[in-house]
């Protein structure tokens, strides 16, 4: 009897208060959604966050703006922008996400009023994903054009070729004495991208697309059918993988550097390259599809994750259709006219809003608390002085400036037409809209007059805190299902053996916010 009542003692006995619906017996436990899915580690974590920053983007977009805002004078404005607005917000996402394990549709729980900032992402997430993925459907169809030991873009003389294509090997092959005219002469690597992977010529513009380029189709079909496999279960299966997609943009940068530097006059192409020309200063894919997917199903769990599998097949098949116009002849002028507004003044409303939201309406102090709670520790002036003023004013000054130095787009000679800049203005003015729409929606949820609506909309919702039971500790127990009482719960914790790891520091949250509590009476 003695070792019963021992081995009863050691055992941590869960009261009804913390019995979660799908550990009770009756309909309520087959109504709960199933299990979100979690990483399986820190390090699948800290590898999909690079895999995030680190892409194509770093071999083909940043070269690029690098090349064409002043060289190594581009690298100035960009450390800037990336202490004060680049790592400040995406410490601030990560933190939102981490905390609540909701996506960017459902964290919006910290403020319903602003549901519509989680719609707007969504889409710009959506247009982006669209043309990404045709940029990956590009690299794959030279991988499968490399595969032989004459590379058909290294020579001129082949259909696609024009008299105006200069094969600069035979030029120096030929060690000819006679000066060469190469003023509008082209490449026979440029004529390949643009006659024969393009086929360009067969377009006169955004309003003419011409064919579908089948070569293509069938890559931008693959790409997409990756990206499907990638995601299939969630984090569990994209974890793994980012263990070769986050590592290999590294290797592929480091052949490049090598090859690079070995080339002859290399030296002076990185003179060029980099050197400051300050007179242009300031002139200036897994995670996308996953963002997507897990923000629709964290809005409609009960009915989306038995089912995600299905759901991200129609998710992926909807936009690789919606790609398609981008494999025709024309679809360059499509990709750009995407480029350039999808994720332009669109975005930077919405991180400005959410910089908003996040620290004026949800609080700093309880933004920091959450943290404090989740990490152990809370974020350092730095990240508060950026997230209060620093962040949103240099996103706001440079939304202004964009819109002020507007130029409409361009593909090389070719000036897009007013109605193709219409569209593309309304493509980020449509992510802006997101945001008004998502509050009516909000307010009209409410009840009471139209100020008690606002009010009770930018409040956070009941269930709002993190995600998983275990890590709802402190003031996010009250919360959970069964409780009654306004107040934090660790008592209740404490006496019936449910400790979390996260008691220690719920405890010490509890005891500044009722001296905060105190302090605001007393005034």
């Amino acid at each position: 009897m003695k070792k019963i009542r021992q081995q009863h003692l050691r055992e941590p006995v869960t009261p009804e208060l913390l019995v979660s619906p799908s550990s009770q017996d009756g309909d309520l436990g087959s109504e709960c959604p199933e299990d979100r899915g979690n990483w399986t580690g820190r390090l699948d974590f800290l590898l999909s966050c690079i895999g995030y920053c680190v892409g194509l983007g770093n071999v083909w977009r940043f070269p690029y703006r690098a090349y064409t805002n002043g060289g190594g004078a581009f690298l100035v404005p960009y450390f800037i922008m990336l202490a004060i607005c680049g790592i400040p917000i995406f410490f601030m996402e990560l933190s939102l996400g981490q905390f609540s394990s909701l996506g960017p549709l459902a964290v919006w729980k910290i403020s319903p009023l602003f549901k519509g900032v989680g719609m707007g992402t969504i889409l710009i997430v959506s247009l982006v994903a669209i043309y990404y993925n045709m940029i990956i459907a590009y690299v794959l169809f030279y991988l499968f054009a490399s595969l032989t030991s004459d590379l058909p873009w290294q020579h001129c003389g082949n259909w696609w070729n024009t008299d105006l294509c200069l094969d600069h090997h035979v030029i120096k092959a030929g060690n000819t004495t006679f000066p060469v005219n190469i003023t509008n002469t082209v490449s026979p690597s440029e004529e390949y991208w643009s006659r024969y992977v393009l086929h360009i010529q067969g377009s006169s513009g955004i309003g003419d697309p011409g064919r579908i380029r089948w070569n293509l189709c069938l890559c931008l079909l693959l790409s997409w059918t990756i990206v499907y496999l990638c995601i299939l279960k969630g984090v569990k299966s994209s974890g793994k993988v980012v263990y070769f997609t986050a590592t290999f943009p590294y290797l592929i940068l480091v052949m490049l550097l090598i090859r690079g530097v070995t080339l002859e006059g290399a030296w002076k192409g990185i003179q060029f390259y980099l050197t400051p020309q300050f007179d242009h200063l300031l002139s200036s894919k897994f995670a996308f599809m996953e963002t997507i997917v897990t923000a629709v199903t964290d809005e409609f769990p009960y009915y989306l994750r038995p089912k995600k599998a299905s759901f991200s097949a129609v998710i992926c098949i909807a936009l690789f259709l919606m790609g398609l116009i981008l494999t025709t002849e024309g679809g360059m002028y499509w990709l750009v006219l995407l480029d350039d507004y999808s994720a332009g003044f669109g975005l930077m409303v919405v991180v400005i809003t959410t910089c908003l939201v996040v620290t004026r309406v949800y609080g700093m102090k309880r933004f920091c608390r959450d943290i404090h709670m989740m990490l152990g520790f809370k974020p350092g002036p730095y990240f508060r002085a950026c997230w209060m003023v620093l962040s949103p004013a240099t996103m706001m000054a440079l939304l202004v400036y964009n819109i002020v130095k507007y130029q409409p787009s361009e593909y090389g000679s070719y000036r897009f037409p007013t109605w193709a800049e219409v569209l593309g203005i309304l493509m980020g003015v449509l992510s802006c809209l997101m945001i008004p729409v998502g509050m009516v929606v909000a307010v009209l949820r409410e009840e009471g007059t139209l100020w008690e609506r606002v009010q009770q909309a930018s409040r956070p919702a009941m269930d709002w805190g993190p995600s998983l039971e275990e890590n709802r500790t402190g003031m996010y127990v009250a919360s959970l299902a069964g409780s009654q009482s306004p107040k934090p719960l660790m008592v209740h914790m404490r006496k019936y053996g449910g400790i979390t790891s996260y008691e220690n520091t719920a405890i010490e949250v509890d005891r500044e916010m009722e001296e905060d509590e105190e302090e605001e009476s007393m005034m």
